[in-house]
This record gives structure tokens, sequence and C-alpha cells, in this order.
């Protein structure tokens, strides 16, 4: 009996080493070393797994979907985002921050360039553009009054004749008596005119458009627009944009995300998305992914002890480093495992 005892003792003894080791291990000068021997160990490692080994697709697959479908974020997250997005609205960078400084003028070029091969989608765009029922509407009321403004125009010309400002007025007042809101019906029969023809050559002006819309006069264009606003600051579209714009377009795009995370075509791209992944890197190294995303050993070591030595330091201090280290041991040391190899040792 008294030799269990002993051994349990023991066991204890051990625990507390043990603990006292991996503090000083973890809060110590050498926990650069130590992350950089584990580290270089997993990657080792790393070398020897394949991307499949370790997880399959179908586990990503869920892990996504939870996260980007079906997980409900609390009020918090809302609130947080608008309150951030209220103070980068307000920073003060935007006054000293022109388009030029963040858009380089080749990359503006190289873009225009892309858009401007996209010759059927602009096709597309500007037919449906030229009929739709506001361009319609738009050159309909236009026509409108240029017609009735040359009508008027024709009045005054007539004026300086003589007699004719007379007859005009008698001829109306004749048409007016003999047909009451003739007047009004004429005017009524040229705008239902003008908005059939303008909609029967609706499609005439989207080839006249295509035709004059080439790609040269695309590109003035798009030039012209980029030496209008390169040395445009940011902060001037707080003229036309307020910072309650800013907070109902956030809130717009929040409840758009919301209902589109709910459609059928948000998970299955996610999903066909996955897939790909894996028919790339499914027979990968997870070392050589690592290589192929850009992600070194500096770098993750570089991280490590960006962040590592504050918080360990920060637990040690708050005396919460301690219990941390025993709670992951004492379950060994306490099973009995301990004791039996002392006993057998002894």
């Amino acid at each position: 009996m008294p030799k269990k005892k002993s051994a349990a003792g023991a066991a204890e003894a051990l625990l507390d080493a043990h603990v006292a080791y991996l503090v000083e291990e973890l809060t110590g000068d050498g926990l650069r070393d130590l992350i950089g021997d584990h580290l270089d160990a997993l990657l080792a490692d790393a070398a020897r797994l394949k991307l499949k080994d370790v997880v399959t697709a179908r586990m990503i697959k869920d892990t996504a979907r939870t996260y980007a479908a079906e997980i409900e974020l609390g009020a918090g997250l809302p609130e947080l985002v608008s309150a951030i997005a209220r103070a980068l609205y307000a920073h003060k960078i935007h006054d000293r921050t022109a388009l030029k400084d963040v858009v380089v003028h080749a990359r503006y070029e190289e873009f225009v360039d892309k858009l401007l091969e996209l010759e059927s989608l602009r096709e597309k765009l500007v037919r449906a553009a030229a009929t739709s029922p506001i361009y319609i509407a738009f050159a309909s009321d236009l026509l409108y009054h240029g017609i009735k403004g040359y009508i008027a125009r024709g009045s005054e010309i007539t004026r300086g004749m003589p007699g004719a400002g007379s007859m005009m007025k008698l001829g109306r007042s004749v048409l007016n008596r003999a047909s009451p809101g003739l007047e009004t019906t004429l005017d009524d029969n040229l705008r239902k005119y003008v908005a059939r023809s303008v909609e029967a050559t609706s499609r005439t002006s989207a080839e006249f458009v295509l035709q004059h819309l080439n790609e040269d006069t695309l590109r003035r264009m798009t030039r012209e627009i980029w030496d209008r606003l390169k040395f445009e600051r940011f902060g001037s579209l707080r003229q036309d944009l307020a910072e309650d714009d800013i907070e109902d377009l956030f809130v717009i795009g929040y409840e758009f995300w919301r209902e589109l995370r709910t459609t059928e075509i948000y998970a299955t791209l996610i999903d066909a998305g996955i897939d790909v992944f894996f028919d790339m890197y499914g027979d990968t190294t997870l070392a050589a992914l690592l290589d192929e995303i850009g992600v070194t050993r500096e770098i993750m070591l570089g991280e490590a002890m960006h962040y590592a030595p504050h918080v360990l330091k920060a637990l040690k201090r708050k005396k919460l480093l301690e219990p941390l280290v025993r709670r992951s041991l004492q379950g060994f040391y306490r099973s009995g495992a301990v004791e039996r190899v002392l006993a057998s040792t002894s």
C-alpha cells in the first residue's frame, strides 16, 4: 500500500515538473527555436502527405456549406460592419487620395482593353437599351418637344408677315368652335405617332449606335473619362454619397447576400469550385500546396512569432497558462499509466 501511494505521489511530482518545463519553454527566450523545430517537423511530414490523404472534397464541401450558407450570423456582426463602413467613409485619407493613386494608368488600359474585347456583350447591351421602354419614352419625349418647338418657331416666323398672325388666330378659333378639344386631340395624336415611330425605329437606332460606337470611339471616350477623373479625390464622392447612403447600401447588400446564400446556384457553385480545387491538387503534397499558394516557412514562423509571445506572456501574467498546460497533461499522469511505469521500474 505505501508503495502505491509513493507511485501516485511520484506521478503528481512528474506532472508538476512537466507543467513547469512546458510553461518555461513557451514563455522563455527559446520560443522561436521551439516553434521553428516543430514547424520543420510538420513541414517534413507535409512533404509526405497528399491533400486527399488528409481531407476529402466532401469534408470541405460540408464545412463550406455550413459557413457560407447555413450558419446564421449574430446581430452584432452587421452592426460592427456598419460601424466600420461609417468610419471608413469619414476617414481623412479620402481627401488626399486620388483615383490615379489607387489605379495606375496601365491597369486601367488593360481593363478597358478587356471590356472592348467583349463585342457580343456590348452589342446585346446596346440593343437591349435601345429597345427598352425607358429609352423609347425618352426619345419620344425628346422628339415630341422638338416638333412642338419647331411649330412654335414657325409661328414666330409668320408673326412678321402682314396679317399672318390674325389668320392663324382666326383658323384656330374656327377649328375650336367646329370641334371643341381638337387641338388637344391633335396634340395627343402627335404624341402617340411619335411614340410608335420611335418604337418602330429603335432597332435601327441600335444598329446606328453600334456602327458609330466602334472600338476606336469607345477607347477615345474612356481615355477622356480617365483624364477627367484621375485627379479627383475620393473625398469628392461625399458630395453625392452621404454616410446614410453607405449604410443603406450595406443593408441592401447584406439582405441580398442572405437571400442569395439560400439559392441552389450559390451552394452548387461553391461545390463546383471545391471539386476543381481537388481535381488540381488532390494528389499534391501539403508542402507543395503551400508553395503553390505562396506560404513559406519564413511567413509561418514570422506570423507565429508575431502573435505567440504576446499571447503566451499575457496568459502567464493572468495566471491562465499554467492551468491550461496542466489540463492538457493531467489526464495522462492521473490515468495510472505513470504509476505502472514507476512501479515496474522500482
